[in-house]
């Protein structure tokens, strides 16, 4: 196997990166505890549940990734169908939208750029285009690119003008991904919204129990008061994870 291919479907954390999201997930929850329960025990306890919390962000960070590997995949788009309008075969237009590539982001290891050179590289060693573009396809899992290997591969087996039918698919492929990053533009502020909301009956605990009214005594110190602190907290969790799936919109 080839050194230095991305797995896209698993994320592995540094070590830093890994103990940073900890104590930070760790710490949250040690605050929320305090702020609930008002009881070092219990607050402690649930800042263990910070582990639980890493296999999520990995799944963010990994989505993250997607993303951005699509909106280059577009850009490589472009410049791909720049090279076939040229009248330039589909091996020299990899090779066209690799370099232009390189100039126009700064990070020379951005994952387009690497999986260009990798796609290119194997067909140097004689490896079929549509071979190449489907390795990227699979280990990506992101549709748009798995629509474009598929239609690459169908047309060149049926024998149909494949610059042609490539330009088009490339075309349909970039509007599609460009309406979603319009959505997102849209929603973003909806988004921010949303995160806010998700932290506001926390500052509103914390404001009303710093304030020394002893108005939630009787929630810290008798069972039926954490009953109702445990079903708050376990609303304004549901509450974020329903407003999130809202938030993602699919196109």
């Amino acid at each position: 196997m080839e050194q230095g291919i991305i797995q896209y479907d698993r994320y592995r954390m540094k070590p830093e990166e890994l103990i940073i999201n900890l104590l930070l997930a760790m710490g949250f929850l040690f605050m929320v505890g305090m702020i609930f329960y008002d009881n070092l025990i219990i607050a402690s306890v649930m800042s263990l549940l910070g582990i639980v919390w890493i296999p999520g962000r990995k799944r963010e960070l990994m989505r993250r990734r997607k993303e951005t590997v699509k909106l280059q995949f577009k850009d490589a788009l472009y410049f791909i169908s720049v090279s076939l309008s040229s009248g330039k075969s589909v091996e020299t237009a990899l090779i066209d939208a690799q370099h232009a590539l390189e100039k126009v982001y700064p990070d020379k290891n951005a994952y387009i750029i690497r999986e260009l050179e990798l796609i290119n590289s194997r067909v140097m060693m004689n490896i079929p285009v549509e071979q190449a573009l489907a390795d990227f396809a699979q280990r990506t899992g992101i549709e748009e690119v798995k629509n474009f290997s598929d239609v690459f591969s169908i047309s060149k087996r049926a024998g149909a003008n494949l610059v042609e039918v490539i330009k088009n698919t490339s075309n349909i492929i970039r509007e599609k991904i460009e309406v979603k990053q319009e959505i997102e533009n849209i929603i973003a502020g909806k988004k921010l919204e949303q995160k806010i909301m998700s932290v506001t009956p926390f500052i509103l605990v914390y404001i009303i129990k710093a304030s020394g009214s002893g108005f939630l005594d009787p929630l810290y110190v008798t069972p039926a008061g954490r009953l109702v602190m445990t079903v708050a907290l376990l609303l304004i969790l549901a509450g974020n994870l329903i407003s999130k799936r809202i938030m993602n919109i699919e196109v």
